[in-house]
């Protein structure tokens, strides 16, 4: 490993300047350790809706919602899914200061490594490496599979599963290796089709006459007890999954142009039609399903179909959720090397894994780094259960409490770096500052206690993995020391 740019660890030196690559023309000579500027504001927008939209919202997040809370009323059903939508908007906004301020290459841990210094970004990126980022992908790329494999039910064996997997992640690892604008051009068509089919979603049982308000009686709640509380955190966890990925904008701010304008943009905009389009689906879910169905279906877009358009419709439905699943695996997939690249830059990891490549110019050995690994996991997922799914939900599981704790160090940095370096450019400021990053804090650190509380042992582990990243890293500083 190399230091990194003369910077000292944990300096408290101002941030390095955003890093302009040479060029965004095709072909043209770049840096060895830069990234071409080649994204446009709707490759932006693509990237956080695509990153954000994956199974959730058409799986069981609804019926856990009407299971946790349906005795108080559609009100509050609806209102914990406004909420969340916009405590994460309000999380949103806190980033997109800091991905203005700091375009480069890996986001949030450039954000971590200019509040808290270089150990807290370090450990960010070790926790996606190793589970959180590439067991997202190896989980995507199951889903992706399992509803493929809807389409005719039965047709693939568990070793067929397992090799479309691999193929599914291989093949999208070389797309991205090739050029990030196809990888961009597929994360677009991906994203508009998945908009396209929640807005389905939303406007059929209108057109085909069968929305029932009567399905959203009562409204509001007509009696009040204490297991309120626990019942609303439960839903709120819930609710919380299907907005996660809006942070995978940041490792990729190096490449969009203009991101001073388009990172904000792109940010805001996108939350917005997030929390637009899920809240809508919801309202849809509600008229179409009774409460006490609803409560109980693990499958509410297949079931919405089946009432509105019949249950032949069932594989438009699984095409529908595998085109989701798909794109989201692709925008882990344009993310997480960004993350191991700035870590190598910084002479965290092997210089080898920070360089673009001539040809194609993207981070090939970071690219393929993240693709060994996921297959790994695919491959050991595979063999530990029948169901790959539940065998990655156990391995994400575990990290989830230490990754919120990361973002809400990103989310925090907002404070950290206005004191620290109250006169460095802000080309966008975040938008209600200091109430708007305030209050997500707030909400994330209720979460935090919930899932302490709730799920102890798979904390613990997350605390562990933390710990491991701490020796390594004081192993690696003694080793780069030596040289």
């Amino acid at each position: 490993m190399e230091p990194s740019h003369g910077r000292t660890p944990d300096s408290a030196t101002p941030p390095l300047d955003p890093i302009e690559p040479s060029g965004d023309v095709p072909g043209a000579a770049v840096s060895t350790t830069t990234l071409p500027r080649i994204l446009g504001p709707f490759d932006a927008l693509t990237v956080v809706v695509g990153s954000i939209i994956g199974s959730g919202i058409f799986l069981t997040k609804t019926g856990i919602v009407a299971h946790q809370l349906g005795s108080y009323g559609f009100a509050v059903m609806i209102g914990v899914w406004i909420v969340i939508g916009l405590v994460t908007l309000c999380g949103a906004l806190a980033l997109a200061e800091l991905a203005a301020m700091l375009p480069q290459a890996g986001g949030p841990y450039v954000y971590l490594r200019e509040a808290y210094g270089r150990l807290p970004a370090f450990l960010w990126g070790w926790t996606e490496f190793w589970v959180i980022r590439t067991g997202s992908i190896g989980a995507l790329a199951a889903a992706t599979t399992i509803y493929i494999n809807e389409i005719r039910p039965g047709w693939m064996p568990h070793l067929g599963q397992m090799s479309m997997t691999i193929a599914i992640v291989v093949g999208l690892s070389i797309v991205n290796m090739v050029g990030t604008h196809w990888a961009a051009h597929l994360q677009n068509l991906t994203s508009v089709l998945k908009v396209g089919f929640l807005a389905a979603l939303i406007v059929l049982p209108f057109v085909m006459g069968v929305a029932n308000p009567q399905n959203l009686k009562p409204v509001l709640p007509t009696h009040f007890e204490m297991s309120f509380f626990a019942a609303l955190g439960a839903a709120m966890i819930a609710v919380l999954w299907p907005y996660d990925g809006w942070i995978n904008i940041g490792p990729v701010a190096e490449e969009i142009r203009d991101p001073q304008r388009n990172v904000p943009l792109a940010l805001t905009a996108g939350m917005i039609l997030v929390i637009v389009v899920y809240v809508l689906a919801n309202v849809s879910y509600h008229l179409v399903i009774p409460l006490e169905e609803l409560a109980v279906t693990k499958a509410v877009a297949a079931k919405l179909f089946e009432r509105v358009l019949g249950a032949e419709w069932a594989v438009a439905v699984s095409i529908g959720v595998a085109c989701s699943t798909f794109g989201a695996t692709n925008s882990n997939m344009i993310t997480g090397p960004r993350i191991y690249f700035a870590m190598a830059r910084d002479g965290l990891l092997p210089r080898a894994i920070s360089r673009v490549n001539a040809r194609f110019q993207t981070p090939v050995n970071a690219i393929l780094i993240q693709c060994v690994w996921t297959v790994v996991l695919v491959v050991v997922a595979y063999a530990w259960k029948d169901d790959p799914g539940d065998a990655f939900d156990a391995l994400t599981n575990y990290v989830i409490f230490g990754g919120l704790i990361f973002y809400s160090m990103a989310v925090g940095a907002v404070f950290v770096l206005r004191r620290k370096f109250p006169d460095l450019p802000r080309p966008y400021k975040t938008l209600g500052y200091p109430v708007t990053p305030a209050l997500y804090l707030m909400m994330f650190g209720l979460v935090m206690v919930s899932l302490l509380f709730e799920t102890p042992w798979e904390s613990a582990a997350g605390f562990i993995l933390i710990a491991a990243g701490c020796l390594f890293y004081k192993w690696a500083k003694t080793a780069m020391a030596e040289r």
